[in-house]
């Protein structure tokens, strides 16, 4: 299986200053995208795309020596200021099939990943791994909100005042969300929004509820605090 991670943003909330980017900000003594990617490898995962921009190399170079569980193949978003569709478009030729797509700053149980896994999926469609535990979200504000209708997205925007779930950021795509963003791509870039978005107006995009599985969106400083009392309180792997 594969997956693809991004992880080209600047990440200013919760790196500003640094001398690495965002993905290699340590939680709890290992880098976020560490975690991520030992996630992955439990879950069946053994191809990685990471598409990298903002101190790129610093992360190229952390990753190839760490030893990671996974074969990785790197992209590099020199336009890591346009929106993340732009990034994803940098890996197209890596989505051959059902590949999952990860942000590299959410962290989240392997029991998440397996139920996205499990949903059957149609080659034009995408799905989503969504919570509808809606109060133990640690930022609400900042989450991304899905209004479903039965097991596919009706609309879904960080704006949304009626929601039934929100968004964990554990995609499984095919090809089909790639095309999406190619017929909207421009000069200013395309977000994974609009991609997302026209698969929901064809009834394409569907959403896997994931149950239990704990996640946490790891933006800000006050988020890093709490992900780290997570897996202090339930271990690594977020499922103690």
């Amino acid at each position: 299986m594969r997956a693809i991670i991004l992880a080209a943003g600047k990440g200013e909330r919760l790196v500003s200053g640094k001398s690495y980017p965002k993905p290699l900000a340590p939680v709890a003594g290992t880098a976020l995208i560490v975690r991520v990617i030992h996630t992955l490898a439990q879950g069946g995962v053994t191809e990685v795309g990471v598409i990298h921009g903002y101190l790129g190399q610093v992360l190229v170079d952390a990753l190839e020596r760490a030893e990671l569980p996974v074969a990785l193949t790197f992209f590099q978003n020199d336009e890591y200021e346009k929106p993340n569709g732009t990034s994803l478009l940098k890996a197209r030729t890596f989505v051959e099939g059902a590949t999952f797509l990860l942000m590299s700053d959410h962290l989240f149980a392997p029991a998440l990943l397996e139920r996205v896994a499990a949903f059957p999926l149609a080659d034009d469609e995408a799905v989503l791994g969504i919570d509808f535990d809606i109060p133990r979200c640690f930022d609400l504000p900042d989450a991304t909100k899905v209004a479903v209708d039965g097991d596919r997205v009706a609309r879904i925007s960080k704006e949304l005042d009626r929601y039934d779930a929100l968004d964990t950021g554990v995609f499984r795509i095919t090809p089909a969300l790639v095309r999406e963003l190619e017929a909207v791509d421009g000069p200013a870039g395309c977000s994974l929004s609009q991609g997302v978005g026209a698969l929901a107006r064809a009834g394409k995009m569907r959403v896997a509820n994931v149950g239990d599985a704990r996640w946490i969106d790891v933006d800000t400083p006050e988020a890093h605090a709490e992900a780290e009392r997570l897996l202090a309180l339930h271990g690594d792997t977020l499922d103690r």
